[in-house]
């Protein structure tokens, strides 16, 4: 027995020990990246944070920014900011701060189910009758045309308003056979085959998923992605993280400072279409590995389809030009220069991140103050610039402008004022109550709290204000939603709610 403890006692040993050489292994291979880039762009740093340094100080900036390079090798340089660090103070803000990602997650799901056909568990180009045919459309699309790829490069032609607003915003009970419904239910059809940008393929790829494998689309991306990729930090809930840990949102004004700050999602609104929450460290292993093609999670054969065109589009973003778009990444020029790139936003959020494959180097950027949406991306432009030797200033103020523009734009928008705030009086206190749509949309229940009401929309809440037309309104975060109340009935927009009898 002494000796059978001996061994269980060296084994474990030798394990701590394979653990601690593999992190050490892991940190001085960053360590001597972050070295080699310095070396090889002496000049980057002082230059890069200079100018992010005067932005911030000229628009007067909340909420942060962070930002990094990354190549074949991993995190190359990276450098977090916003205004304690401007004037001084500490910040917790960080490599390993959870930030999110909205539509970053598109390359994810699109990888995913790329891998699982190279598994064999299905096949791209076979249909969502195949798959799903509980999903019908009430028998008036065909779905033997609607491929697994089509869902993915989004020239599906399929979309559903109370499915995209449930998943991203108001929440629902979870269920796929909920979301089924509502698509069955609720739907439009462009039948031209053209790239259309939505939620709604992704997120069907990600029940399709559910339905093959039995995994949750959450769970297959853990088990697939996450950890071969060895992406701790990195999850599909909200509930895997502190809250306060989480950089909110941003709502800024110049005359009112920061009006709201929050972050406006839970685990329900959590989808294949804008589900993760991740770190610029975990962030880096998975650009890094789309950089080098990394065949720890697909072969050279499978790489192409998530790096090439799939279907085409024509487009313009900021300073890029789309010209395609593949199973998850938009495929554009800057420069020049071909570029991958997948953007994200929700609320301020404003998520970059994208890749030059001939040049092997890629961008990370985030902000999250919301007037300041275009920022990452003209950041990101600028070290694309100085890492490539273009003349970066001076292509830097080509492209200020419309950053400029955006920012006063949003600067400018007007919000209510608390004299505005619904407070308690004989008539308003008839309002508060339970309300329901006989369409599957999510309770609303309108409550009294304090001196004033609060409007709850799923899973979204905010304060009730008169409208100084008619009605009243609430700042839901996300979202702002009109609405009107005539004795029993609630309307808002063109839903119909009725008030629950007690």
């Amino acid at each position: 027995m002494d000796n059978m403890n001996q061994v269980t006692r060296l084994q474990i040993l030798i394990l701590f020990l394979l653990i601690l050489f593999s992190c050490k292994t892991s940190k001085d291979s960053v360590s001597q990246n972050i070295r080699k880039f310095r070396e090889d762009h002496p000049q980057f740093s002082s230059t890069f944070e200079n100018r992010l340094k005067a932005i911030f100080k000229e628009k007067e900036l909340f909420g942060d920014f962070i930002l990094a390079v990354v190549d074949e090798n991993g995190l190359a340089y990276s450098f977090a900011f916003n205004r304690a660090v401007l004037h001084g103070k500490k910040s917790s803000l960080n490599n390993n701060s959870p930030i999110y990602i909205a539509s970053g997650t598109k390359s994810f799901t699109g990888t995913l189910l790329k891998l699982l056909e190279q598994k064999k568990v299905l096949d791209l180009d076979k249909s969502l009758h195949d798959y799903l045919p509980q999903l019908h459309y009430n028998d008036s699309i065909d779905t033997q045309g609607i491929t697994i790829k089509s869902l993915l490069n989004h020239t599906h032609g399929t979309f559903s308003t109370r499915m995209t607003w449930k998943t991203a915003f108001l929440g629902y009970s979870g269920k796929n056979e909920e979301l089924i419904n509502d698509l069955n239910t609720d739907f439009l059809l462009d039948p031209s085959g053209k790239f259309r940008y939505s939620n709604v393929g992704p997120i069907i790829a990600g029940i399709v998923v559910e339905s093959i494998t039995g995994k949750t689309w959450k769970t297959a991306m853990k088990d697939y992605i996450f950890a071969p990729l060895k992406m701790k930090n990195t999850s599909a809930n909200v509930s895997d993280y502190k809250l306060k840990d989480i950089r909110p949102s941003f709502t800024v004004s110049r005359e009112k400072g920061i009006i709201e700050k929050g972050f406006y999602k839970n685990d329900i609104t959590m989808h294949a279409a804008g589900g993760i929450i991740s770190t610029i460290n975990d962030l880096s292993k998975w650009l890094s590995a789309n950089i080098r093609e990394d065949t720890i999670l697909l072969n050279k054969n499978s790489w192409p389809a998530l790096h090439t065109s799939t279907t085409p589009q024509d487009k313009e973003y900021f300073s890029y030009h789309r010209s395609g778009y593949s199973l998850g990444w938009d495929v554009a020029e800057y420069q020049n220069e071909k570029i991958l790139t997948r953007f994200g936003g929700l609320a301020g959020i404003s998520f970059h991140m994208s890749f030059m494959p001939e040049k092997k180097v890629g961008i990370i950027a985030f902000s999250n103050d919301n007037r300041a949406y275009l920022l990452p991306h003209l950041m990101a432009d600028y070290a694309y610039n100085l890492i490539n030797a273009l003349p970066a200033d001076r292509i830097f103020e080509q492209e200020k402008p419309k950053f400029d523009k955006s920012f006063e734009s949003e600067d400018k928008i007007p919000y209510p004022e608390d004299s505005q705030i619904l407070t308690p009086s004989n008539t308003n206190c008839k309002i508060p109550g339970t309300y329901q749509n006989t369409e599957n949309w999510p309770v609303i229940s309108i409550v009294k709290k304090d001196n004033y009401y609060i409007f709850n929309w799923g899973i979204l809440n905010g304060r009730i204000y008169k409208n100084e037309e008619k009605g009243y309104f609430s700042n839901l975060g996300v979202l702002t939603r009109n609405f009107e109340v005539t004795n029993d009935t609630l309307q808002t927009g063109s839903l119909i709610y009725k008030k629950v009898k007690k």
